[in-house]
């Protein structure tokens, strides 16, 4: 969010940014469970506790809106699809859904994105028969690998190569995110 200024009792105040909003919302345990979740980071990528903070912000707005699109669709703290949560060994049930728990969908997206990292550094099959094309920049890749947490890996990776067919930068997320469809 851009801060800008708004009119309150003949003052100006500045509007919240999106970190303003975290620290109101954050708690001790929301703080541990993703300080414990970034452990999961390799320390030679560019992952931190932050980049945790970053997804939880994104996908539900720090626990805010941690919608439920029926039992296949992403839903909890972290908007896990169902498939992925379970990758991670999260249970997804009617009665006991571990994506809404911090501690457990935190690891879960914690080592969701380690795996994204390792999977786009370099040459992966995935299980689409798709290979990716490994980024090599560790900056670009992080850009990748966000997209990718939302939108999946598959859908980059056929992004790359649409981008490479076209002449372009298969590694550069600028030339990428063009080609998403």
């Amino acid at each position: 969010m851009k801060g800008f200024q708004t009119k309150l009792e003949g003052q100006f105040m500045p509007k919240k940014t999106d970190v303003d909003i975290w620290l109101e919302r954050e708690t001790p345990h929301k703080r541990k469970a993703l300080e414990n979740a970034s452990s999961y980071f390799d320390k030679n990528n560019e992952l931190t506790v932050n980049t945790l903070e970053a997804i939880y912000g994104q996908e539900s707005s720090f626990g805010v809106l941690k919608r439920k699109i029926g039992m296949k669709g992403a839903a909890g703290e972290f908007h896990l699809q169902r498939d992925t949560a379970e990758r991670y060994h999260l249970i997804v049930s009617p009665k006991n859904d571990q994506r809404f728990n911090i501690d457990y969908a935190s690891i879960a997206a914690a080592r969701y994105l380690d795996d994204l990292d390792r999977t786009f550094s370099k040459k992966t099959v995935l299980s689409t028969k798709v290979t990716t094309i490994p980024i090599k920049a560790a900056l670009e890749r992080k850009k990748i690998i966000l997209a990718a947490y939302n939108g999946g890996e598959g859908s980059i990776t056929k992004a790359q190569y649409l981008t490479q067919q076209a002449g372009r930068n298969p590694t550069s997320w600028n030339d990428v995110q063009e080609f998403l469809g």
